[in-house]
């Protein structure tokens, strides 16, 4: 066997090797070969002993699922083409990525072990007779369907789509057994009724086909220093079939080099062996134990393995994971407080009070999604991918408790409960997370809609999902780090609410962090994250078609990746000063917050707040204002939501990778209204000459009706490749802003609205209009005394 490396870097420390078994050296111990010099010295995280399954990046796939098999023995599974790329010996897997190591690279996760046996992209099941030996190929032609981990045994579930037509259920169990002095793994196959007999692809290995035991019913493929034997039980007319000779085809591997993802193409050449399984058509559901072991003497394992197989094959049971039946509400999980051991402070101010959650130390809740369930609590997701049960949350702070829902999951950026069913987005999938089995803890993941790329970046994150009045699910993808060949990078993805006829809705976002409906129509918006292409952050109305500013993937025309001319403008434009990292929005929807109703309140991560914004409709286009509203929050706001005893939830986070002026790696803080109204401006509307600003208290007449206490400038942001914008003026200057003269300024008899009439004014720029000396009837100064209007459209 000889394989040579085409791609147009090498990965350090590698070599050309001609040993037949290196094959399971290239795809599994010389994975940590293809990550940065890093990832060497990085010190990985491990999950506990007990964890079910991991879902994350590996270099063989990018969605992976890694289930334990043993203390050391672990199999990592494509979820994609339905394949046991890697089985090794060792170490759990090494989690790398912010929420492990506080660093963005390296990303692809890797392994300290001894590789067993691995599996080239091949989709192992096949309809007809067994493909040709001379390449390996993507064949997708099944979908997956989720995860069990009902009683503690994980179960794949994914359904076979039949050249025929047909489509098979299939639930795939791994697990291991003592056989002689080898660990044997065993793959159990239940399969739904088939007209058809199928073909599955057991191993795919360089070496020579042999038989070891002496009634020839355990399959050998003879590698250079050891053997992978097979044995498999269950009904009747199962048969071997084993493929042999010269092979010459590229494999493609998952990298990364400098924080971008890169595929790395190597060339196989060799003697290879492939080993099928022959399973004949069958009118009920059947069961197939497959088991495979390594030997350095094949004779002895075989004749064990030959025991093992005259074992009887459980019955199949495929309705098992999904079955309430035996639902007993039999709570086990357990549920933990908070550390009181510190001190419970209050932040805010005297309009706005922020109470601070005490958390566990046992747990990291870094906020990445919150719903509230419907029996009052608040389900959080978070970026190591935990799913938690807040308990009591509208009660004292103090006396919440925390219960861990799920775990396992592949960095978790939004959650929702619809229908009183969570939902949660990961980087590679939207899943409906349930507890079948009423004990407090998850146990069936399935997959609602994967159909897009992923090359696990770390910046490759999936947000969501929302649901919009016509009850149709979204999803939004960044574009950042991706390449054009990587389907619907950077795009909002819609489809059906059990995930079928997902389609792109409209493109150009970088990094989507916040997302959400407004108004009466549960209009689409989403809050994106300056950087390349994106001169500040920004609040879009997403619509149907549109392009939002940053190059987006395929179906997206590759020119229009290349070079991109223009885009739609935001609702709003957020000053750099207040959000550099804008996170998740939520209507106010409860008239016991304050003044603001319909509001649209609107996190920032780096700065630690949460701002306010008004929209209205011009000329059909929704445009407003943003203003400061709270501050003194525990860590970076990242998620925001709306109780039903009419207070603020947010949710924080921050680690290394995401810097945040706040004092805690995570949080959650509560936020409520003290019955004080400030003095604001509660609400902007552009006119033909100028703005309209409405007070939440009367203003003094005499400071609020003088021109020379208003100062108007105007700015705009630079669309460029570069790294955001500074502000421009109307001339096109940097880091300036034409001044708007101020000729009158009218204040309404009750005092409540001022008409301010002015020149010079441009649409296509944000307002920044500044309140000097204005104090309210009673003469208390202003709240905040700057707003800033994106002005996209002057009314007629």
């Amino acid at each position: 066997m000889r394989i040579s490396d085409k791609s147009s870097h090498e990965p350090p420390g590698s070599a050309r090797i001609t040993k037949c078994f290196v094959i399971a050296l290239v795809l599994g111990n010389l994975v940590s070969l293809m990550t940065s010099i890093e990832s060497r010295a990085m010190v990985p995280m491990r999950d506990a002993a007990d964890l079910p399954f991991r879902r994350a990046p590996m270099a063989e796939s990018s969605r992976s699922i890694v289930i334990p098999l043993a203390a050391d023995l672990h199999l990592a599974f494509d979820v994609h083409l339905l394949r046991t790329h890697t089985v090794w010996r060792g170490a759990s897997l090494n989690l790398f990525g912010p929420p492990f190591t506080g660093t963005k690279s390296p990303f692809v996760c890797t392994f300290d072990g001894i590789s067993q046996w691995t599996m080239p992209l091949l989709n192992p099941w096949l309809g007809s007779g067994p493909r040709s030996l001379d390449s390996a190929v993507y064949v997708r032609s099944a979908d997956f369907r989720g995860v069990s981990s009902k009683g503690g045994k994980v179960s794949l579930f994914y359904d076979l789509m039949l050249e025929s037509g047909e489509t098979v259920r299939v639930a795939e169990s791994p697990s291991s057994v003592l056989i002689k002095d080898s660990l044997a793994v065993v793959r159990r196959l239940e399969i739904g009724p088939s007209r058809n007999g199928l073909w599955y692809l057991v191993h795919a290995e360089m070496g020579r086909a042999g038989v070891a035991d002496k009634d020839g019913v355990a399959p050998v493929i003879l590698r250079n220093d050891d053997a992978v034997v097979a044995a498999v039980r269950g009904m009747a007319g199962l048969k071997w079939k084993a493929q042999e000779g010269d092979v010459a085809y590229d494999v493609e591997l998952i990298a990364e080099k400098k924080g971008e993802s890169i595929v790395e193409q190597r060339r196989v050449e060799g003697y290879e062996t492939r080993l099928y399984l022959w399973i004949p058509a069958h009118d009920i559901a059947v069961s197939v134990d497959i088991a495979s072991a390594l030997a350095k003497s094949p004779e002895t394992v075989a004749e064990q393995m030959a025991k093992w197989q005259m074992g009887a094959a459980l019955p199949a049971d495929l309705i098992r994971a999904f079955d309430r039946s035996t639902a007993t509400d039999n709570r086990n999980a357990r549920s933990i407080g908070g550390d009181r051991s510190g001190p419970n402070r209050v932040h805010g101010d005297e309009f706005f009070k922020i109470e601070h959650f005490p958390l566990p130390e046992e747990i990291q809740l870094l906020v990445t999604g919150m719903d509230w369930l419907p029996d009052g609590n608040l389900a959080v997701c978070t970026w190591s991918g935990e799913i938690y049960i807040v308990e009591n949350p509208a009660g004292p702070v103090v006396e919440a408790t925390y219960r861990r829902f799920a775990r396992g999951l592949n960095e978790a950026f939004g959650l929702r409960v619809i229908n009183g069913q969570v939902y949660v987005i990961q980087k590679a999938e939207l899943t409906r997370v349930t507890d079948t089995d009423r004990d407090g803890e998850a146990d069936l993941f399935e997959t609602i809609n994967d159909n897009w790329g992923y090359t696990g970046n770390y910046h490759a994150f999936a947000f969501g999902p929302v649901l919009d009045k016509s009850k149709n699910l979204f999803v939004f993808l960044t574009g950042q780090r991706g390449r054009w060949d990587v389907p619907y990078v950077g795009w909002a993805l819609r489809m059906n609410l059990d995930g079928s006829n997902a389609e792109g809705f409209s493109s150009g976002l970088r990094a989507p962090n916040g997302f959400g409906t407004y108004g009466p129509e549960d209009d689409l918006f989403v809050a994106d994250n300056q950087g390349n292409w994106i001169g500040a952050c920004k609040l879009n109305h997403l619509q149907a078609g549109r392009f939002y500013g940053f190059p987006s993937g395929t179906p997206a025309p590759e020119s229009e990746y290349k070079s991109p001319a223009q885009f739609s403008p935001p609702a709003v434009w957020f000053p750099r000063k207040l959000s550099p990292s804008t996170s998740g929005f939520v209507t106010i929807d409860d008239e016991r917050f304050g003044p603001f109703m319909g509001q649209m309140l609107v996190g920032d991560f780096q700065n630690a707040v949460v701002m306010r914004v008004f929209l209205e409709k011009v000329d059909g286009e929704w445009q407003g204002a943003v203003w400061p509203f709270a501050r003194g929050f525990y860590s970076g706001v990242n998620r925001l939501e709306m109780g039903s005893d009419g207070k603020l939830y947010a949710g924080g986070l921050k680690n290394r990778a995401w810097a945040a002026s706040a004092p805690k790696d995570a949080s959650l803080d509560r936020v409520s209204f003290t019955g004080k109204t400030p003095f604001e401006v509660k609400e902007v509307r552009a006119a033909a000459d100028g703005f309209e600003l409405i007070f939440t208290e009367p203003a003094d007449r005499e400071t609020a009706g003088n021109v020379e206490n208003y100062f108007v400038s105007q700015y705009t942001y630079e669309y460029h490749q570069a790294y955001g914008s500074p502000e421009m003026d109307h001339e096109g200057n940097p880091n300036s802003a034409t001044e708007i003269e101020v000729l009158q300024a009218s204040v309404s008899d009750d005092g409540l609205r001022v008409r301010l009439v002015l020149n010079g004014s441009k649409a296509g720029f944000v307002s920044a209009v500044q309140l000097l000396d204005i104090e309210s009837a009673n003469g208390e100064p202003i709240w905040h005394d700057t707003f800033y209007y994106t002005l996209n459209r002057i009314p007629k």
